[in-house]
């Protein structure tokens, strides 16, 4: 087929049509921004039309490309379901999952263990990232993601609410009773969730809620990923702000205990994220069902809210 594009022009079209970005369509593509805009203009001079107009950081689609658009993306949209049928005929279904290590650790694989089975025909691999960026859709069927449920393309289903409360060992919590939120800010350590981009709550938002009076101590422990802030936290080495759905099992068993009456709560959370479709899978269907039926069964959240 002389007359088709390179596969790869199509993909970054499609991309930076949907997203609207060279920036994010590059970092869906897990390539860098040059080779985007080199993809594209491939494509322009094989058309022999102009697809976009950029202003700024952002780009405006031409009609040519609105037109182009509407055809090929269905087209791609075909390729990729059928692929999937294909990829779904073993016996054996294989299925990717992406997310961070500390939701991978302490929430995803206790509970696709206490799904066996349900998962018995159904090979998993969860596959740790740090950032979203550092994800290859062209290795992954879906993630659990954080965020406010807004990926363009791709289907999203809520699995946890960003609800965080200050916990620690019990040896430690031992130390600070009467829990009062200037004790917990002064008295022991506290375990930092750091985040250049400010994603989620972290100390600050929670001495402004509940002790603005306190100023935060200087002499803390900063950690990059969940999982080990909650290992430090069982290990008696501070308190760290854990997510009351992630850390519910470890709260029960008595493992950590909540310092706090009242959780922090906002309207963003983990999401299963997966491209248009592939919940209509035999593996989508399946995983979704096993963590949204989780997520429903943890909703009941014993802590007040603010």
């Amino acid at each position: 087929m002389r007359d088709l594009p390179p596969l790869k022009a199509l993909r970054a079209f499609e991309a930076c049509y949907r997203l609207r970005s060279y920036t994010r369509a590059a970092e869906t593509l897990n390539v860098g921004q040059p080779a985007i805009s080199h993809q594209i203009r491939l494509l322009e001079q094989d058309l022999g039309i102009k697809l976009f107009i950029k202003k700024g950081s952002l780009i405006t689609a031409t009609s040519e490309a609105d037109t182009y658009y509407l055809e090929i993306s269905q087209a791609l949209g075909r390729i990729a379901e059928v692929s999937r049928n294909l990829r779904d005929r073993s016996n054996r279904k294989k299925l990717n999952l992406a997310t961070y290590p500390g939701i991978a650790a302490y929430w995803t694989l206790p509970r696709l263990h206490d799904c066996r089975e349900q998962t018995k025909n159904l090979s998993i691999k969860i596959t740790t990232i740090d950032k979203e960026r550092d994800i290859n859709w062209n290795q992954v069927n879906c993630a659990i993601l954080f965020g406010t449920g807004n990926w363009p393309g791709y289907e999203c289903e809520k699995l946890i609410s960003e609800d965080v409360l200050p916990v620690t060992a019990p040896f430690l919590a031992e130390q600070l009773t009467p829990y009062t939120p200037e004790k917990i800010l002064t008295t022991a350590p506290l375990i930092h969730l750091e985040d250049t981009e400010r994603r989620w709550f972290d100390w600050s938002d929670w001495q402004k809620e509940f002790a603005p009076d306190v100023k935060l101590p200087s002499d803390s422990i900063a950690v990059t990923n969940h999982g080990l802030a909650i290992h430090q936290a069982l290990q008696g080495q501070g308190i760290v702000l854990g997510w009351t759905q992630i850390i519910q099992d470890l709260i029960e068993g008595g493992a950590l205990v909540p310092l706090h009456d009242k959780s922090l709560t906002s309207e963003r959370g983990y999401w299963l994220v997966a491209p248009e479709k592939f919940f209509t899978s035999d593996a989508g269907g399946n995983i979704k069902n096993i963590l949204t039926t989780e997520q429903a069964r943890q909703n009941a959240c014993p802590f007040p809210t603010v």
